[in-house]
Protein backbone atom coordinates (compact mmCIF):
# COMPACT_ATOMS: atom_id res chain seq x y z
CA UNK A 1 0.00 0.00 0.00
CA UNK A 2 0.77 3.48 -0.50
CA UNK A 3 -0.20 7.00 0.69
CA UNK A 4 -0.12 9.83 -2.33
CA UNK A 5 -0.02 13.17 -0.54
CA UNK A 6 -1.19 15.31 -2.53
CA UNK A 7 -1.78 19.59 -2.91
CA UNK A 8 -5.29 20.06 -4.61
CA UNK A 9 -5.22 23.99 -4.25
CA UNK A 10 -7.85 26.39 -4.79
CA UNK A 11 -9.40 23.60 -7.51
CA UNK A 12 -12.96 22.82 -6.81
CA UNK A 13 -13.29 20.08 -9.12
CA UNK A 14 -9.55 18.45 -7.83
CA UNK A 15 -11.56 15.95 -5.89
CA UNK A 16 -13.60 14.90 -8.76
CA UNK A 17 -11.33 14.90 -11.42
CA UNK A 18 -8.83 13.15 -9.11
CA UNK A 19 -11.14 10.25 -8.28
CA UNK A 20 -12.49 9.82 -12.27
CA UNK A 21 -8.75 10.17 -13.52
CA UNK A 22 -7.40 7.29 -11.02
CA UNK A 23 -11.03 5.14 -11.28
CA UNK A 24 -10.98 5.21 -15.45
CA UNK A 25 -7.23 3.51 -14.93
CA UNK A 26 -8.05 1.00 -12.85
CA UNK A 27 -6.75 2.26 -9.49
CA UNK A 28 -8.63 2.02 -6.54
CA UNK A 29 -8.64 4.48 -3.61
CA UNK A 30 -8.64 2.29 -0.21
CA UNK A 31 -8.69 4.95 2.27
CA UNK A 32 -7.64 8.29 3.33
CA UNK A 33 -9.38 11.77 2.49
CA UNK A 34 -9.33 15.67 2.03
CA UNK A 35 -8.01 18.04 4.45
CA UNK A 36 -8.45 21.56 3.41
CA UNK A 37 -6.56 21.96 0.69
CA UNK A 38 -3.96 18.52 0.94
CA UNK A 39 -5.40 14.91 0.20
CA UNK A 40 -4.21 11.44 1.54
CA UNK A 41 -5.23 8.56 -0.17
CA UNK A 42 -4.30 4.87 0.04
CA UNK A 43 -3.17 3.15 -3.15
CA UNK A 44 -2.05 -0.44 -3.96
CA UNK A 45 -0.36 0.79 -7.28
CA UNK A 46 1.65 4.30 -5.64
CA UNK A 47 4.17 4.36 -8.71
CA UNK A 48 0.81 3.86 -11.60
CA UNK A 49 -0.95 6.76 -9.40
CA UNK A 50 1.86 8.96 -9.36
CA UNK A 51 2.53 8.60 -13.08
CA UNK A 52 -1.16 9.21 -14.02
CA UNK A 53 -1.57 12.36 -11.67
CA UNK A 54 1.60 14.07 -12.70
CA UNK A 55 0.70 13.22 -16.30
CA UNK A 56 -2.51 14.98 -15.72
CA UNK A 57 -1.16 18.31 -13.81
CA UNK A 58 -1.73 17.15 -10.26
CA UNK A 59 0.59 18.47 -7.84
CA UNK A 60 1.84 15.13 -6.08
CA UNK A 61 3.83 15.89 -2.92
CA UNK A 62 4.62 12.34 -2.34
CA UNK A 63 3.73 8.33 -2.15
CA UNK A 64 5.64 6.80 0.34
CA UNK A 65 4.58 3.52 2.62
CA UNK A 66 2.80 4.52 5.73
CA UNK A 67 2.89 2.33 8.65
CA UNK A 68 -0.41 0.57 9.05
CA UNK A 69 -1.63 -0.62 12.27
CA UNK A 70 -5.23 -2.06 13.68
CA UNK A 71 -6.15 -0.62 16.78
CA UNK A 72 -8.55 -2.95 19.05
CA UNK A 73 -11.80 -1.14 18.73
CA UNK A 74 -14.01 -2.36 21.55
CA UNK A 75 -10.86 -0.55 24.13
CA UNK A 76 -11.91 2.94 24.30
CA UNK A 77 -8.46 4.64 24.38
CA UNK A 78 -6.51 3.12 21.94
CA UNK A 79 -5.66 6.23 19.64
CA UNK A 80 -4.11 7.34 22.74
CA UNK A 81 -2.19 4.66 23.59
CA UNK A 82 -0.38 4.16 20.30
CA UNK A 83 -0.19 8.10 19.94
CA UNK A 84 1.46 8.35 23.44
CA UNK A 85 3.85 4.83 22.41
CA UNK A 86 5.53 7.23 19.22
CA UNK A 87 5.41 10.20 20.95
CA UNK A 88 7.26 8.74 24.43
CA UNK A 89 9.78 7.53 21.44
CA UNK A 90 10.35 11.32 20.04
CA UNK A 91 8.17 10.46 17.07
CA UNK A 92 6.29 12.88 15.68
CA UNK A 93 3.16 11.51 14.14
CA UNK A 94 2.61 13.59 10.46
CA UNK A 95 -0.54 12.27 8.95
CA UNK A 96 -3.22 9.64 10.68
CA UNK A 97 -5.73 8.50 8.96
CA UNK A 98 -7.88 4.99 8.45
CA UNK A 99 -8.85 2.69 5.55
CA UNK A 100 -11.49 1.08 4.32
CA UNK A 101 -10.47 -2.07 6.41
CA UNK A 102 -10.82 -0.21 9.47
CA UNK A 103 -6.83 -0.34 9.61
CA UNK A 104 -4.87 2.95 11.29
CA UNK A 105 -2.70 4.44 8.53
CA UNK A 106 -0.09 6.48 10.17
CA UNK A 107 2.56 8.80 8.33
CA UNK A 108 5.74 9.80 10.93
CA UNK A 109 9.35 11.11 10.97
CA UNK A 110 10.55 7.86 11.81
CA UNK A 111 8.43 4.93 10.39
CA UNK A 112 11.62 2.59 11.31
CA UNK A 113 11.17 3.22 14.62
CA UNK A 114 7.34 3.86 14.63
CA UNK A 115 7.00 0.66 13.18
CA UNK A 116 9.47 -1.42 16.21
CA UNK A 117 7.59 0.54 18.87
CA UNK A 118 4.03 -0.38 17.36
CA UNK A 119 4.46 -3.67 16.98
CA UNK A 120 1.76 -4.99 19.17
CA UNK A 121 -0.88 -3.00 17.14
CA UNK A 122 0.65 -4.73 14.02
CA UNK A 123 -2.28 -5.55 11.57
CA UNK A 124 -1.53 -9.69 12.72
CA UNK A 125 -0.07 -8.95 16.01
CA UNK A 126 -2.41 -11.36 18.07
CA UNK A 127 -2.46 -10.58 21.55
CA UNK A 128 -3.63 -7.05 22.51
CA UNK A 129 -1.91 -7.05 26.21
CA UNK A 130 -3.83 -4.83 28.62
CA UNK A 131 -1.29 -1.34 28.45
CA UNK A 132 -3.76 0.21 31.19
Amino acid sequence: MYDLHLLFGDDRHALARFGQLLGQNGVGLEGGGLFGREAHFLVEEGEKARRLLLEAEFQVLAVRKPLIRRLKQERPGELGAIAARLAENGITLLTQYSDHANRLILLTDNDKLAAEVTTEWAPDAKAFPDRR
